[in-house]
């Protein structure tokens, strides 16, 4: 165990936690938005950065640097709300609103920290409404175990797209990738008979329910969890509402 400090206030944690972990132990929260608990730490977005400071040889030693990698030591002061901090964070909000200028929570925090929408310009000029967070491509890495999407190219050009256009082959639908995402740039469009993956591009049959017709699924979604839930085959044929009325349905006497 380690002692540390936020924000004036003093907490023991295990060694190895990250000072978000710990800061969120004690009820202070730090803005995320390419960190999730599930997946690999990555501190792409930096708005977790905090104010470090630690003694080293009688000498206090003061940094900035992303709360959700950065492990706690013994004897370490942390700041997440400094005016440093908030200087810096306002900053990295502005960079990132030129790529996704109609993120909802991006103008929550730009509202917060006072960061203005138009002080850069992406090369896309925010069209694309990506941050480059990768939860999406670490989602269907680590949890999906699908590799559908990757990064590609390099610095500004820098994107997230599916390699050698093969999305369409190996997608399963499952849309885990849309629903990590801060941003709302991941484009899914369910239609009568198809799912629609805009961004990558995937187009996938839909399943429909055998008891009210409404869609249960993509097909290829449905094959996958037959083969790795062990279910009866009439589970994976019904919508949720469907499924739920057949293991809640009881009789009466």
């Amino acid at each position: 165990m380690v002692t540390i400090e936020i924000d004036g206030i003093k907490t023991r944690v295990e060694e190895g936690t990250t000072v978000l972990q710990a800061a969120r132990q004690i009820g202070i929260e730090i803005p995320t938005l390419c960190y999730h608990e599930a997946l690999t730490r990555y501190a792409s977005c930096r708005i977790c950065i905090v104010e470090l400071s630690i003694e080293k040889r009688g000498r206090m030693r003061t940094w900035i640097d992303a709360s959700c990698v950065y492990p706690c030591q013994e004897g370490l002061i942390v700041k997440t709300n400094s005016e440093k901090v908030k200087k810096e964070r306002k900053v990295i909000l502005e960079l990132l609103l030129s790529r996704a200028p109609e993120s909802k929570i991006l103008n929550e925090l730009a509202e917060k920290y006072g960061a203005r929408k138009d002080r850069f310009e992406s090369v896309d000029k925010g069209k694309s409404n990506c941050i480059l967070c990768s939860l999406c491509v670490r989602t269907c890495h680590e949890l999906i175990h699908a590799d559908v999407i990757g990064t590609a190219y390099r610095g500004i050009r820098k994107k997230v797209l599916s390699p050698y256009n093969i999305a369409q082959d190996v997608c399963i639908g499952c849309t885990a990738c849309a629903f990590v995402c801060p941003t709302g740039a991941i484009k899914v469009k369910l239609g009568k008979d198809r799912l629609d993956i805009e961004s990558w591009p995937a187009s996938l049959e839909i399943v429909k329910c055998k008891k009210c017709g409404k869609p249960v699924g993509p097909k290829v979604y449905i094959e996958h969890l037959r083969k790795e839930v062990p279910l009866s085959d009439e589970v994976f044929e019904l919508c949720y509402e469907c499924r739920r009325k057949m293991y809640t349905t009881t009789t009466w006497k």
